[in-house]
């Protein structure tokens, strides 16, 4: 059966989202470059309905801005900005931990097992292209957000989501400049381990290593973004 017109205008808007987003990610497209529908869409020979939806995708994601009557401009890196967000993150992100373990339920345990079995697939598998890291971003979002959730929190689900929101431009980027060596998944691995042992302490002191780590990646993200704006 040939494919509808709705699902052919999907495939369209995946394909020029995962390309635009690959172009931002390995840093083709910097922070702060305005950028151009009209030259987008000659470049992935799109019109301009799936690439704005495309756009609109990216804008949810914190890698573009949107400005009236100006267009979308790629998100700046502010790492003075990132680092105040991690500090509000790693208390949230600290209480969740220690939420989750009196919260959980077994089937929130069984996800969380989940995730870390698909980062150990990931990291097995990788190839280190811009796309396997926003996989590898992807799934250290979504464990986080099984955390929260198992809290059964609204009020912390909804505050972590805004500051998670806010730090994406820089999760993406450490993720794909900065040599983690691995340190990401068994920071994840350490959460999910204390959490499944319902171990507040321990799960405390897990959530708050891995910010920490955070913390200290964005001054090697301001030095390697220093370099690049000085090599332009």
């Amino acid at each position: 059966m040939a494919p509808t017109k709705t699902e052919q205008r999907g495939s369209l808007r995946e394909s020029t989202y995962a390309q635009l987003k690959d172009l931002i990610l390995s840093g083709q497209l910097r922070p702060s470059e305005r950028l151009s529908e009209i030259a987008l869409a000659k470049r992935f020979g799109v019109s301009r309905t799936p690439l704005r939806e495309a756009l609109m995708k990216l804008e949810e994601e914190g890698l573009i801005v949107g400005q009236r009557n100006f267009g979308y401009t790629v998100t700046d890196l502010d790492v003075t900005k990132f680092c105040n967000l991690l500090v509000v993150r790693e208390a949230l992100d600290v209480c969740a931990a220690q939420l989750a373990c009196e919260m959980a339920t077994e089937e929130d345990l069984d996800r969380l097992r989940g995730v870390i079995a698909q980062m150990v697939e990931l990291k097995e598998t990788t190839n280190e292209t811009p796309s396997d890291a926003a996989r590898n971003l992807d799934l250290g979002l979504h464990i986080h957000r099984v955390i929260v959730e198992s809290t059964r929190n609204e009020a912390l689900v909804r505050a972590t989501d805004q500051i998670y929101q806010q730090l994406r431009l820089a999760l993406w980027l450490e993720v794909l400049w900065v040599d983690l060596e691995h340190t990401d998944l068994d920071e994840h691995r350490a959460i999910a381990d204390a959490i499944c042992a319902r171990d507040r302490e321990a799960a405390a002191i897990a959530a708050r290593a891995h910010v920490q780590s955070s913390l200290k990646n964005m001054s090697k993200l301001q030095r390697i973004w220093a370099h690049r704006r000085a090599a332009e």
